[in-house]
């Protein structure tokens, strides 16, 4: 089922791209405009955030912007303790805004080879044509 406009708006939504170099992004929509390929399968979204969630957590993960484990930004570093980039939403509730700053970074990223080979084809749908691992904020509308 696809995810309409309204549901975007109303909530923070949690989705997932690649970037050039095969690492995996986790992204707090903060009430934004999702990629086409994300808004496209609610199904799709849900078995990607179950698989990650249930990965093993890593080292901890480098919580940036001066924030600590036990901030606001806890949920999203649980992402980047599982290997993925996690950014979320610089102004919430502007749906037109699409631009993101990095919460936490993981200290052993995890790369979409690594994947089973059905995540990966589900993950790939979503791509950030830059590499993510020098970047402190990224701009959702060049995710393709």
């Amino acid at each position: 089922m696809q995810i309409t406009p309204d549901d975007q708006e109303d909530a923070d939504i949690d989705w997932f791209a690649t970037d050039s170099n095969g690492h995996i992004l986790h992204v707090a929509s903060g009430g934004g405009i999702l990629p086409e390929s994300v808004a496209a399968s609610q199904e799709v979204l849900l078995e990607l955030h179950q698989y990650f969630l249930t990965l093993p957590e890593l080292e901890v993960a480098e919580i940036v912007n001066g924030a600590d484990e036990a901030s606001s930004h806890r949920s999203v570093a649980r992402y980047a303790r599982r290997g993925l980039f996690s950014f979320e939403k610089t102004r919430l509730h502007e749906r037109a805004d699409t631009r993101y700053h990095l919460v936490a970074r993981p200290l052993q990223p995890l790369l979409v080879t690594e994947l089973p080979k059905p995540i990966a084809e589900l993950l790939s749908r979503t791509k950030l044509p830059i590499p993510v691992a020098q970047q402190t904020s990224i701009d959702g509308s060049g995710i393709l």
